[in-house]
């Protein structure tokens, strides 16, 4: 087994572009080799834009590479309390604007090939008590009356694993699987073919300058190396590392570290996405049969709020009771990880140009849920630099929404 960080989608042997050396001038710099930083520089090669993207690791070797890999329309609040935090309308609009993405996803992965490595197989909000039983009902109700697909699944109906512990479900049948660090890489690739330059194993300085304050600082890798990139427009795509690149985000968005495992492969078992009690556990079994499991934040506590990936043998243990007890599954894991990502204050990320500071944009605090919107996203900067103005639905400069509940 895996006992490090190493997860399941990045064990694969890989080959890095090289770093960046020298300085370089370029029309748009992207910092961030995740899933908001690979649609940012794809769109802007496709509008005819000279884009350079800098990845202090490997391309989805961040919290893209190391999440639930859950393709999900939506934002990190289910819909009816979305449609109670920040009003009916702008909760229609936001899942409205994110389906919309998603089917976009799956049309580009159907051109690239992307096989299964993105698969439409449905997510199943699992209650598994009264009161969250009650609220998934209500979930699948705000659904359909905002004309979307929301199917309430009665207990007697749900996978027989789930109904060990589950009272009844919310099917979304449109949400899908990824695997991650391969359907990032393909977009990686996709990127370059429009135009974009990658570099990888580029640490870029902290904090990040706007166009006007100076060039893009690479950290050296080795002592008197130097990288600078002067460019018009400069994208931040970290999500978990947005708070320490642009500190104006650093008491909007806070790091956290969430947990993952995968079992070696089993007999199928649950053909869908899996959220279970309020979100804190999720799960898919992959087409090998292996199940992979995460979140259990609730019991890491405030300790889950860190900028480090260190895993917990609290959740560990965690996760081992809940494969044992709830799911039923008796299985050696392969692999455990944990990976950054960035929470946002109101659950929602921030997008746009930072107030202040002409020509720097950033894009982060999905908060958790970022594989749809973070897409979203960096392509609608993309466009704004282009410009297009997109109707802003998470604008870089507003305030927190009224009412907002902290994210789970």
């Amino acid at each position: 087994m895996s006992a490090g960080t190493t997860p399941f989608w990045l064990d694969a042997k890989y080959e890095p572009r090289p770093p960046l050396e020298g300085d370089i001038e370029a029309e748009a710099c992207v910092i961030g080799g995740g899933v908001g930083g690979l649609s940012c520089a794809r769109r802007l090669a496709q509008h005819g834009i000279d884009t350079v993207l800098l990845e202090a690791g490997t391309v989805a070797g961040g919290a893209s590479g190391r999440n639930g890999g859950f393709l999900i329309a939506g934002t990190a609040a289910f819909h009816n309390d979305a449609r109670e935090r920040f009003g009916v309308e702008p909760a229609r609009s936001m899942y409205a604007a994110t389906l919309a993405a998603q089917r976009e996803i799956y049309e580009l992965a159907a051109e690239l090939g992307a096989g299964d490595s993105l698969r439409r197989v449905g997510l199943l909000r699992l209650a598994v008590s009264e009161e969250e039983a009650e609220h998934v009902r209500e979930h699948a109700a705000a659904l359909r009356a905002d004309g979307f697909p929301g199917e309430t699944v009665e207990r007697e109906d749900l996978p027989p694993a789930l109904q060990r512990t589950g009272l009844v479900g919310c099917l979304t049948d449109h949400d899908g699987a990824l695997h991650p660090a391969r359907w990032y890489r393909m977009l990686a690739a996709a990127a370059e073919a429009a135009g974009a330059q990658i570099h990888e194993g580029t640490r870029v300085r902290a904090p990040v300058a706007a166009p006007g304050e100076g060039p893009v600082q690479v950290a050296p890798a080795n002592a008197g190396a130097s990288a600078t990139v002067r460019a018009r427009h400069v994208v931040v795509a970290a999500d978990g590392a947005l708070p320490a690149l642009v500190p104006e985000y650093a008491g909007r968005v806070r790091s956290r570290r969430l947990h993952m495992v995968a079992t070696e492969p089993l007999p199928p078992t649950i053909d869908n996405l899996v959220y279970a009690r309020w979100g804190f556990e999720y799960l898919q079994q992959r087409p090998d049969g292996r199940i992979l499991v995460g979140g259990f934040s609730d019991v890491d506590g405030e300790s889950s709020y860190t900028d480090s990936d260190a895993g917990s043998p609290l959740i560990w243990d965690r996760v081992d009771a809940y494969l044992r007890e709830d799911l039923g599954v008796s299985a050696e894991l392969s692999h455990r990880w944990a990976g950054v990502v960035g929470y946002s204050d109101d659950s929602l990320p921030y997008v746009g140009e930072v107030p202040g500071r002409p020509g720097l944009y950033v894009s982060g605090g999905y908060s958790g849920v970022g594989n749809v919107p973070g897409f979203m996203c960096g392509r609608d900067i993309a466009d704004t630099i282009a410009g297009s103005v997109p109707e802003p639905l998470f604008p870089a400069d507003r305030e927190p929404w009224i009412g907002a509940a902290p994210a789970s």
